[in-house]
């Protein structure tokens, strides 16, 4: 069930299929590229900006499903007390709410200032929490070197390949060493990620949205993160939709 509640482009949500096929028509390069319009439109509203990140705006379903990425972040990183962590395109903080409750001080980041507005609501309750709006594709707003985590998920399906790799150059620029990275997406070789690309695929290449799931390969994952310099470079696999990659700062 948490393949498809996660790829909320590929859904059964009908207020998700009426936005993708009626809606959006922005299928140029510079549209895709402007992330932060195209995601301050869709989070107009607190439950649009739920759905368009998770597929849902049930609270208690964004609960438990924040709370399972939060136990596959920890067995991929090994999140520590100590640690200051950091997401990269945090949305509503569906995850953060819980990453949050396991380490010193979580930072959440995202392009789209009206995401972090809701947020901001979501985690008022939760003290070790940070988070910053970004200009542009990229940790600008991050200093090098101050941050033991980086992770990425569900965010590289709405990404170009080059904004991709340009997070995790950054992820590996603030890091400090020994610091850990994860960055996932939906895997073009298991059965859910070839759903998704045959959905996607059946957009007309006019009528394609801003915000249509792309996927990704392992080789891609590895690729980006062994170029970065990451070394103990690891691939993961899981629920036949998902691929995730994971490596230290040396």
């Amino acid at each position: 069930m948490w393949t498809e509640l996660m790829c909320p482009c590929s859904g059964n949500d009908a207020r998700i299929r009426s936005a993708l096929g009626v809606e959006h028509h922005d299928s140029d390069v510079s549209s895709r590229s402007d992330y932060k319009a195209t995601w301050d439109k869709l989070a107009a509203n607190s439950d649009d900006a739920k759905i368009y990140v998770a597929g849902y705006s049930d609270e208690a379903e964004l609960d438990r499903m924040g709370g399972y990425t939060a136990d596959l972040l920890d067995r991929f990183v090994r999140i520590r007390k100590s640690d200051v962590i950091l997401e990269i395109g945090c949305g509503v903080g569906r995850v953060g709410k819980f990453v949050a409750r396991r380490c010193q001080k979580w930072i959440g980041t995202d392009i789209s200032g009206n995401m972090l507005k809701y947020a901001r609501r979501r985690l008022e309750t939760v003290p070790n929490v940070q988070l910053i709006e970004l200009g542009e594709v990229g940790l600008r707003e991050i200093e090098s070197s101050s941050v033991d985590v980086v992770y990425c998920t569900v965010v590289f399906m709405h990404l170009f390949e080059w904004d991709r790799y340009r997070y995790v150059l950054e992820a590996f620029r603030v890091l400090r060493r020994g610091g850990r990275c994860f960055f996932d997406n939906v895997d073009i070789t298991s059965t859910h990620g070839w759903k998704v690309f045959m959905d996607s695929y059946a957009f007309e290449p006019a009528r394609r949205p801003a915000h249509l799931s792309m996927v990704s390969s392992g080789d891609e994952l590895l690729t980006y993160a062994r170029k970065a310099g990451f070394k103990d470079v690891r691939l993961h696999r899981w629920d036949d939709a998902w691929v995730g990659v994971t490596g230290v700062r040396p």
